[in-house]
């Protein structure tokens, strides 16, 4: 939910909003609960967070349907965390005739015994952890020991884990819980708690959870450590090039290194490497000897490297040879074995044309819909035909065991078979000669920093959407990859940010169905 959240706020519905459509459907389930409100008593507990927030939007609305409402916040009015909670409350503040409010410092500041026609709880929400600390302890147990004629918890009782269902403590016993927009995984698990749960619809759009948003890379991404070391946060091996092909392998991994990792080694017979070296200082290129073209002689060294990596890129720029084919296809079983996490792109690909050992959870595959048809034997459907090609990629992901499948277009769509994504991100200029090699190299990078490769892809396909969209906004349709590579720090910088910038988000053609 807090992805969901953050994937609204980006498609321009803010939390505000949100919030306001929460503390209304909270009035809305107490009304049809108790009937009119005009003169009823209501007590509202609030904490700090969103939570609170909802609380405040809710008593308002109650307030104005003819309540008598009181307020016992256990927060002081500056520790309110969240800009829309703190405007909640300054509306709520204000209403100085129908609402009172009180700061609770300790536990003596709470009331003893709690009499209303109703007591809503908004303490703690999905954000809670860890043991419910002893001054929210005894407001629990004030609500739980009143005498209201109804108690209401908002998004989930106080105190409940919301992803196991287990206490974190004592635990609000609710009549009602008013959960938002969906059941969350808790709820299913503590019906001792909940009461009657209701669903409130509160105006999320259906495309905050299918597109990929800056919500997802939030979640994801996390500041290094102080005290982080060399490695610590991911080794790229990257596995490409040959004499005809120099540069994609290098792109890849400078795309590994601007997303984070702390190493990328390129691995390229003679002449790919020489150039890679000549890229950045950066990057380490290991030259294989003795074949223009990756060889099944130079396994050895290559399995070497792959030992000390976290992931591995395979296939920019490797060119046909087929000798090539046979060390690609003994290269992927090898790294299926070992559990690295391997994603495979352009010749690569084309090397793997009718595997069938291309399969598991522990490979990705990056095709455009041309690739696709030639490793897999089906033809996508057009691009504007999103959802019957999320479908076709959904089955074969499902049929391969997990493998995760990325097929690039206007609308790219990833999916591991059990869970599918799409991607808006981007600009026309994306479909120029590298932008797939930088695909890879994030993909790679989010692996080896530990990610899980489904979503590692996502966030790829994403991040190199939205840095192609800056790139756009300053030469339009002449940007190189070297400047998308450029604007990669800029979005895992500030996600929103650049994403609000970059979205070029014309309303694509494409088919509408029923969302589900």
């Amino acid at each position: 939910m807090k992805i969901i959240d953050r994937n609204s706020v980006g498609l321009g519905v803010s939390s505000l909003m949100l919030m306001e459509n929460a503390g209304r459907s909270i009035a809305d389930v107490v009304e049809k609960e108790l009937g009119s409100l005009e003169g009823k008593q209501v007590v509202v507990f609030a904490g700090a967070g969103g939570n609170a927030g909802d609380g405040f939007t809710a008593a308002r609305h109650m307030a104005s349907r003819g309540a008598l409402v009181r307020v016992y916040m256990l927060s002081k009015p500056e520790e309110l965390r969240g800009e829309e909670t703190r405007i909640e409350y300054q509306a709520l503040n204000r209403m100085d005739l129908s609402v009172e409010i009180t700061v609770v410092r300790d536990e003596a500041q709470l009331p003893e015994q709690v009499e209303a026609d109703v007591v809503v709880d908004a303490l703690l929400g999905i954000g809670a952890r860890g043991r419910v600390r002893s001054l929210y302890a005894k407001a629990i147990e004030t609500i739980n020991n009143s005498k209201a004629k109804l108690v209401v918890a908002v998004d989930i009782p106080s105190g409940l884990d919301p992803d196991t269902g287990e206490p974190l403590g004592p635990v609000v016993r609710a009549d009602v819980t008013v959960t938002f927009h969906k059941p969350k995984k808790g709820l299913r698990r503590a019906a001792g708690y909940t009461g009657r749960v209701v669903v409130a619809n509160i105006g999320v759009p259906p495309e905050a959870e299918i597109y990929v948003g800056p919500g997802d890379l939030e979640a994801s991404i996390r500041p290094r450590r102080w005290d982080s070391h060399k490695g610590g946060n991911g080794r790229v091996l990257v596995v490409g090039g040959s004499h005809d092909y120099t540069g994609a392998p290098g792109l890849a991994a400078l795309a590994a290194l601007y997303a984070g990792a702390d190493l990328a080694v390129v691995a390229a017979p003679a002449r790919a490497a020489n150039t890679v070296a000549s890229f950045s200082p950066s990057l380490i290129a290991v030259p294989l000897e003795g074949h223009e073209y990756l060889h099944p002689d130079h396994l050895d060294r290559v399995k070497k490297l792959a030992e000390k990596a976290d992931a591995v890129a395979l296939g920019m720029g490797l060119g046909l040879d087929p000798a090539t084919g046979e060390a690609v296809r003994e290269l992927v079983e090898w790294l299926k074995s070992r559990g690295k996490p391997v994603v495979v792109d352009a010749d690569g690909l084309k090397h793997l044309a009718g595997y069938e050992g291309l399969r598991g959870p522990g490979i990705a595959v990056t095709p455009h819909s041309g690739e696709y048809r030639l490793v897999f034997g089906k033809n996508p459907p057009g691009p504007e035909k999103v959802f019957a090609r999320a479908e076709m990629v959904e089955e074969e992901a499902r049929r391969r065991n997990g493998l995760v499948i990325v097929l690039k277009g206007p609308v790219d769509v990833v999916s591991d078979g059990e869970r599918t994504r799409l991607n808006k991100t981007g600009a026309p200029l994306m479909a120029t000669g590298g932008t797939g090699d930088i695909l890879s190299g994030l993909i790679a990078s989010f692996a080896a920093q530990g990610i899980d490769l489904f979503t590692a892809s996502c966030l790829g396909v994403f991040v190199n959407g939205v840095a192609g969209g800056l790139a756009y906004l300053e030469k339009r349709d002449y940007a190189t990859s070297s400047e998308i590579l450029e604007k990669i720090p800029l979005v895992l910088g500030n996600p929103m940010e650049a994403y609000q910038k970059a979205l070029v988000y014309q309303r694509l053609p494409l088919e509408k169905k029923p969302y589900h």
